[in-house]
């Protein structure tokens, strides 16, 4: 493998299971050139960091009205004739889209030069681009079984979700009573007032925190915490070493996109989810929904949400070290630390298909 190209944008959500599999990739093919292409959301500053090439294509979110819908935006055509001429250029062995509107030309692009071509899928229920995307690539990789069958049988490869390497390596005993705070990348307002409202409450009992409140959010819960007399200093707008403030935490509090819940897995860490109820196709529901399922997680709806409901929840699992060493216990038999070598294992076969007369 000399020369792969990685492609999604649009959160973090997706772009670290692909950084995960770039530095899978890395670790086996050091000399493997990897560039990546995304859309002008956050994701260019994640890659950069990373130490990986970087280029941005122009690209709008869609969702629903399959082809109609995707093919009548005259960004589609700008952004494929760009991922075109940049797959010409760096000659790759093979693409692999992470989802979200960034990933879908370059993918088709790829599949339109005959480079061979693999998207992953992280969610229990696919977007309408990796819906579009699974008809013509070689592999599907998935996170979970496709019990809906929205991709052909024989391309599906269930893999898990890839995570960052530095958090299924990372190993340190949680501070006691501790709890860490998020709602993705971006932040999550719903969270973030039931935390506020719930901070009288957690303060009685001492419980430490971790916030991660969101750009946008963060100077109002910064001064609600101060307000309330608890460490704002244990508030940021984004948690850079994720390795540290998992392994810090007894509990977690968050969304439930598919590379939180595979994150919080890898970690071994006990949670309490709170979907994102307009997300795609309420994916998040059904990502929360399997962790439930198999005693390693809470789900609160969004609409079921109180700071005094979130509180008692927090408080009785941590004063239940039997149910916390169980819900741990259950979220590392889910996790899939190999999930990446997976993936990069797979490319290989379908480049060597390309190589010996298959189809891409």
């Amino acid at each position: 493998m000399q020369r792969v190209i990685l492609t999604t944008g649009g959160t973090g959500g997706h772009v670290f299971p692909a950084l995960a599999v770039a530095a899978s990739i890395q670790e086996k093919f050091p000399q493997c050139e990897i560039l990546f292409l995304g859309g002008q959301g956050p994701e260019g500053d994640m890659v950069k960091r990373a130490d990986i090439t970087f280029k941005d294509l122009p690209a709008k979110g869609v969702m629903g009205g399959g082809l109609k819908r995707i093919f009548g935006s005259f960004w589609i055509f700008k952004a494929l004739a760009y991922a075109i001429k940049e797959i010409v250029s760096f000659k790759p062995d093979v693409i692999i889209g992470f989802g979200g509107y960034a990933g879908f030309s370059p993918v088709l692009a790829g599949w339109m030069l005959g480079v061979p071509t693999a998207i992953h899928e992280q969610n229990s229920i696919p977007g309408i681009s990796n819906r579009i995307l699974g008809k013509v690539v070689k592999t599907v990789f998935a996170s979970f079984e496709d019990t809906k069958g929205f991709f052909s049988p024989d391309k599906v490869d269930v893999v898990g979700n890839p995570v960052r390497k530095e958090i299924i390596d990372f190993a340190s005993k949680a501070k006691e009573r501790s709890i860490l705070v998020f709602g993705g990348s971006q932040g999550a307002q719903a969270i973030n007032d039931a935390i506020i409202e719930a901070l009288p409450l957690l303060k009685l009992e001492d419980i430490n925190m971790r916030h991660q409140t969101g750009k946008t959010d963060f100077e109002r819960v910064k001064s609600e915490y101060k307000k309330a007399t608890v460490n704002a200093l244990a508030v940021s707008p984004f948690i850079y070493d994720m390795s540290a403030a998992y392994a810090e935490a007894q509990l977690v509090i968050c969304r439930a996109g598919a590379s939180t819940i595979f994150e919080i897995a890898a970690a071994g860490k006990p949670a309490i989810f709170i979907p994102y109820p307009h997300a795609t196709h309420d994916h998040q529901t059904g990502n929360a929904q399997h962790l439930e399922k198999i005693g390693a997680a809470i789900v609160i709806p969004q609409n079921e949400l109180t700071g005094k409901k979130l509180a008692q929840q927090i408080l009785n699992l941590l004063c239940d070290d039997e149910t916390l060493d169980k819900m741990a216990h259950q979220a590392l038999k889910f996790a899939r630390p190999e999930a990446a070598a997976s993936i990069v294992n797979g490319l290989e076969v379908i480049i060597r298909m390309k190589k010996t007369g298959g189809l891409a």
